[in-house]
C-alpha cells in the first residue's frame, strides 16, 4: 500500500515533451500521450510559495488608533486656542464697555446741563434775580456809595466784595470803617483787604448775615461773547435793582457788556444765567458800554484761592 504525501507536500510533474503539467504518479501525459513514467521524462516543479502576507486587521487597527490620537491632539490645540480667542475678545469687549460708560457719563452731565438751562430760560430771570439779591447790599461811607455782595463766609464771619474806588478815600482818610444797608436793615463792616491795580476790597461783618456766592470759586468759569449777564446793585441808591445784557467782549482785563449801569452800581457782582458770578462792576464808559473785572482777579490780593 503506497501512502501518498499530503497535496502540500507533493511535487507537480511537467511533461517533457509538451511542457504539460502531469499530476504525480501518472504514466502518460493527459496532454500529448507521451509516456511520463519515470524520472527521466518528467521534470518536477517546486511548489510556490506564497508572498509573505501582513495581518490586514491589526494594521488598520494601528491607522485607526494613531489617526484618532492625532484628531485628539489637535482638537485639544484647538480648543486651547479657542478659548485664546474668546478671552481676548471678552477683554477688547470690556474695555469698550468701559468706553461707553464714560462716554455715558459725560453726555448725562451735558444733559443735565442743557435741561437746566432750558428750564432757566423757559422760566426767565425772575426767579434767579429773586434769590440773587438777598445777597446784595449797599455800601456807604462818609463820601461815597457803591454796591458790596457776600462772597463767603470763615470763622463765622461774612466776607463782602466791593469795588476798591468806593471805599478808597475812607481808607487814605484812616476810616476803615462802613456801612452796609439791605431791606431796611443795618450792618456795620470793616474794610480789611484791598487792591488799588484791580480795583477790589474785601468787607469783613460779623455773622453770617445773607447767602453767599462764591463759597467755593471756581477759576475756569469765563463767560463767552454772546452770553447773557446780570448786573445787581444800587444805583444812586435804588437798591435791589437787576439788568440784563450781553457779553460784548472778553479780555484778561476786563470783560465788556451792554447790560445798563450807572453810578451806584460799582462793586456789583456780574453773574451768568446758572447764578455763578463771573466779574465785579467797575466802571461805565458810555449808554450800553460796561466793564467787570473777571472774578479770578480777585484771587490776586483779597483772597487766597
Amino acid at each position: 500500500m503506497t501512502v501518498q504525501a499530503p497535496s502540500s507536500q507533493r511535487q507537480d510533474l511537467r511533461c517533457q515533451a509538451c511542457g504539460a503539467t502531469v499530476r504525480a504518479g501518472a504514466r502518460f501525459c493527459g496532454t500529448c500521450a507521451q509516456e511520463v513514467a519515470g524520472d527521466s521524462t518528467i521534470q518536477r516543479t517546486p511548489p510556490a510559495t506564497s508572498p509573505t502576507r501582513w495581518p490586514i486587521l491589526p494594521i488598520v487597527t494601528i491607522v485607526l488608533a494613531l489617526s484618532a490620537l492625532g484628531l485628539a491632539a489637535f482638537a485639544v490645540v484647538d480648543v486651547h486656542g479657542h478659548i485664546r480667542n474668546l478671552q481676548t475678545d471678552l477683554a477688547k469687549s470690556n474695555q469698550r464697555i468701559t468706553a461707553l460708560d464714560a462716554q455715558n457719563a459725560t453726555l448725562s452731565k451735558r444733559l443735565l446741563a442743557t435741561e437746566n438751562r432750558v428750564r432757566a430760560n423757559g422760566a426767565g430771570i425772575a426767579p434767579l434775580a429773586s434769590r440773587l439779591l438777598k445777597s446784595i447790599f449797599t455800601i456807604t461811607t462818609s463820601t461815597e456809595q457803591g454796591t458790596a455782595w457776600a462772597a463767603w463766609t470763615n470763622g463765622g464771619d461774612t466776607y463782602l466784595i466791593t469795588a476798591n474806588h468806593v471805599v478808597a478815600s475812607a481808607v487814605a482818610g484812616g476810616v476803615h470803617g462802613v456801612t452796609l444797608k439791605q431791606r431796611g436793615s443795618t450792618w456795620s463792616g470793616t474794610v480789611v483787604r484791598y487792591d488799588d491795580v484791580n480795583d477790589l476790597a474785601l468787607v469783613r461783618v460779623a455773622g453770617q448775615i445773607a447767602p453767599v456766592l462764591w463759597q467755593a470759586p471756581d477759576l475756569s468759569l469765563s463767560p463767552l461773547v454772546g452770553d447773557q449777564l446780570l448786573l445787581l446793585g444800587s444805583p444812586y441808591g435804588l437798591e435791589g435793582t437787576v439788568t440784563t445784557g450781553i457779553v460784548s467782549r472778553v479780555t484778561y482785563d476786563a470783560i465788556q457788556t451792554d447790560a445798563a449801569a450807572n453810578p451806584g452800581n460799582s462793586g456789583g457782582p456780574a453773574v451768568d444765567r446758572q447764578g455763578h458770578v463771573v466779574g465785579v462792576l467797575l466802571a461805565g464808559g458810555a449808554e450800553n458800554l460796561n466793564f467787570t473785572v473777571p472774578i479770578q482777579r480777585a484771587c490776586v490780593a483779597i483772597r487766597s484761592c
